[in-house]
């Protein structure tokens, strides 16, 4: 809490610190009008504060006009978009002056002639529309991914800036987001000598396409629209599925353990019993060993799945980047029998007597489990190598 306190005091002090005469000297105009302006409506401006914010709201004025004057000369049609901005901080700055003019400054008022900037405003508006709609329509014609994006974009400035005199602008935009976008095909395919139902394809391809999907590239899990013209395929190879036989071992163990077994009574070298010292009869434990044979069965399957993840452009059909995958999964369970006396068995001794024999799950399930595995290895290298994708 204490290092929270200590921050925050550092940060009011560095703020404090750039004061408006620091502000005005590295040409941040803007800072020094908007301070000075809230502390002359709530009547705690000075003349000197008023003076700054009268040459402040001078030197933003003329480094905007002068700073379109070059604009406009330049000639530019890329300069529109600026020219716009630079109007509309005039038109601001002038009504955030008005909300203290006229300024009192001792024998002096000092006033400012309005100007209305709504003409300069509407037409540097208009031409910076025009220039991105043009320029969209230009990066169209390049036909290629980035020259659709970038239109894309173009196209967005233009629903910014003036979308009623374009009509066809929302359209425009559809297109260049449709042309732009990657789109990706996950395949499946199966060169291990093990024969698989159809579905399974399907399956293995379903991964989690959280991370994957950007604003301009698309994977697709499925190839149901034969009307898709895919960018790229990333096909998973399955070369090895290994399932083992049902496994089955055995070992034996001896638990022993130590009981109490009734008592008998101490005597003494005549035979007679012995005696405490509150005259009590001094008897002596008993113990008895108990065992028992435990036969604990081990029941075990496995399935390996290995293959490799290949990268390839959809205008070539040669791979350009392979990595590989694999996963396992295990199947295994534990129970027993036992012969002999029970009390001489552990707690871990008696959970195994609790279980049955399993019935082994079939190679399929064994298969499809493991694959649930295998996805995830699947996504973890498509996200890795997610840049060659573009």
């Amino acid at each position: 809490m204490r290092s929270i306190q200590v921050l925050v005091l550092l940060l009011l002090l560095l703020t404090a610190c750039r004061s408006p005469e620091k502000l005005l000297q590295k040409g941040d105009y803007d800072s020094v009008i908007e301070r000075i302006t809230k502390k002359t409506v709530r009547g705690r401006a000075d003349k000197d504060d008023k003076l700054l914010l009268d040459k402040a709201y001078r030197l933003a004025n003329q480094h905007d006009l002068q700073r379109i004057k070059f604009l406009k000369t330049e000639n530019n049609p890329e300069n529109w978009e600026e020219i716009y901005k630079r109007y509309n901080a005039l038109s601001r700055r002038q009504a955030e002056i008005q909300k203290v003019t006229p300024l009192n400054v001792g024998n002096r008022v000092i006033t400012y002639d309005y100007t209305d900037y709504t003409k300069e405003i509407v037409e540097a508006k208009a031409n910076v529309a025009r220039f991105y709609y043009e320029k969209g329509l230009n990066n169209m014609k390049l036909q290629s991914k980035e020259g659709y994006r970038q239109a894309y974009y173009d196209f967005q400035k233009v629903h910014q800036y003036r979308v009623a005199d374009y009509h066809d602008v929302n359209d425009l935009i559809e297109d260049a987001k449709f042309f732009g976008t990657t789109r990706v095909l996950l395949l499946a395919v199966n060169t291990s000598g093990v024969r698989l139902p159809n579905e399974f394809y399907d399956n293995i391809v379903n991964i989690n396409l959280s991370g994957l999907n950007t604003m301009w590239v698309e994977y697709y899990l499925n190839d149901h629209s034969r009307d898709i013209q895919y960018d790229y395929f990333i096909t998973v190879e399955l070369h090895h599925i290994v399932v083992t036989p049902d496994g089955i071992s055995r070992r034996e163990y001896v638990r022993t353990k130590e009981m109490q077994d009734g008592f008998e009574y101490e005597l003494d070298r005549r035979g007679n019993v012995k005696k405490d010292s509150l005259g009590n009869n001094i008897k002596i434990p008993k113990f008895k060993r108990l065992s028992c044979k435990v036969i604990e069965t081990r029941q075990f399957k496995s399935v390996t799945i290995k293959g490799m993840v290949k990268f390839r452009p959809g205008s070539s059909r040669s791979t350009y980047k392979s990595e590989p995958v694999a996963a396992t999964s295990v199947f295994e369970h534990f129970s027993a029998r036992a012969y002999g006396d029970l009390e001489a068995l552990e707690a871990t001794d008696r959970q195994l007597l609790r279980n049955e024999v399993a019935p082994f799950p079939d190679d399929l399930s064994m298969i499809y489990d493991c694959t649930e595995t295998l996805k995830q290895a699947i996504h973890d290298v498509i996200y890795d190598n997610r840049r060659l994708i573009n």
